[in-house]
């Protein structure tokens, strides 16, 4: 009775472990593992906002210009990185638009070169990719 209770608990641990393995990410794909609708289907969700702010501000969005993203800190404009962006942190989404400048045309805002909506994208984008906890208004 023993030795059956011990296999119960050790198939139910592989059993955990693996489900965790996939839900973490670690099922690759391919080889031919196919369910149906065995709950697979259920991975993590793409956010979409932030994969169409990434592909605008990498310029692989169609229909929309590539531009080169510069941030005025303290009236010197530096490319959009982690370290030029970190005194935008906990700001507000207003004072972060207006402070994105074109690198090639440095008195041209990007809020010029994108519309409304593509600019909210790539602000998005750029919020959640650099942690910044921007805020309304």
């Amino acid at each position: 009775m023993k030795r059956k209770l011990l296999i119960v608990a050790a198939t139910f641990a592989l059993l955990a472990q693996s489900t965790y393995s996939f839900a973490s990410g670690g099922y690759s794909g391919g080889g031919g593992f196919n369910r149906g609708s065995s709950g697979f289907e259920n991975q993590r969700a793409v956010d979409q906002t932030y994969e169409i702010g990434k592909s605008i501000f990498n310029g692989r969005a169609r229909g929309e210009p590539s531009l080169e993203y510069c941030i005025d800190v303290e009236g010197e404009r530096l490319p959009v990185k982690r370290k030029s962006v970190k005194s935008f942190k906990k700001g507000t989404y207003n004072d972060f638009a207006r402070s994105l400048y074109r690198c090639d045309e440095p008195e041209s805002l990007i809020a010029e070169s994108l519309t409304r909506d593509s600019l909210l994208y790539v602000i998005y984008y750029l919020n959640k990719r650099h942690k910044l906890d921007l805020r309304g208004a």
